[in-house]
């Protein structure tokens, strides 16, 4: 497994570059500058996939009632998918994302769902919150699969904070190094558009490889089955 240190001097040969005596505690702008270009490369990772375990993750609410419930620390964006937030227990359903408080406010004066359960995420990094309407009992649990910070490790922990020399990078330092590269280059005002087209080839397969699942659509609309198709709680007997 290639360490972080490793993958920043090897970027750092490609673009002429002295790599520094420890990465970690390099100072010197050049050396910061590079260890910018790499902050911005994991970020585009991590906000572009959604990448299996350490980087996703996932967590149970269980409801008591409330409508807000804390998220983990590590939270950085729900994973990109129709189940990102799925109820486990009832009707087994995915819960419909809101995106703007005026439709939260008119949900809750309706005060009416339906057969639908609704969420939005509020908060600051580090401190996300779900809110659910409407408010889970005690004894429904709701799932919650979410993209973290990670992208190295410490020995076996999955970490976000590049701290050590001795840390290991979780995704391929290939891409990684592409970035690093394209992004010096273009800072600099040299062409480069091999090194963009190069990385994001090597991107493009970061993510087919982890997921192994290759979609294509033709703007066709997607066909509810029996198995998404949610139904009351509660049927009367008669």
């Amino acid at each position: 497994m290639t360490t972080v240190a490793e993958a920043l001097s090897r970027a750092a040969r490609q673009i002429s570059v002295e790599a520094p005596s420890s990465w970690a505690s390099a100072t010197d702008d050049e050396h910061l500058e590079v260890k910018d270009f790499l902050d911005d490369t994991i970020a585009d990772i991590l906000d572009r996939y959604d990448l299996p375990s350490p980087v996703s993750a996932s967590t149970t609410i269980t409801g008591d009632g409330s409508e807000t419930y804390s998220l983990p620390a590590g939270f950085r964006r729900l994973q990109r998918d129709d189940h990102a937030v799925f109820e486990t227990t009832t009707q087994r359903r995915p819960l419909t994302p809101v995106t703007n408080d005026g439709e939260w406010t008119h949900l809750k004066e309706i005060g009416s769902t339906g057969a639908d359960r609704f969420y939005r995420i509020q908060g600051l990094p580090g401190s996300k919150t779900i809110s659910i309407f409407d408010e889970p009992a005690s004894g429904v649990s709701i799932e919650v699969n979410y993209v973290t910070n990670n992208w190295l490790y410490e020995g076996s922990t999955a970490g976000d904070s590049f701290t050590s020399d001795d840390q290991s990078l979780i995704f391929d330092r290939r891409a990684v190094e592409a970035g690093i590269v394209y992004r010096w280059r273009e800072r600099k005002g040299l062409d480069y558009m091999p090194a963009l087209t190069n990385y994001e080839a090597l991107m493009a397969r970061l993510s087919n490889d982890a997921r192994s699942r290759r979609v294509v659509e033709y703007g066709t609309r997607k066909v509810r089955s029996a198995f998404n198709i949610p139904v009351p709680d509660f049927i009367p007997a008669s």
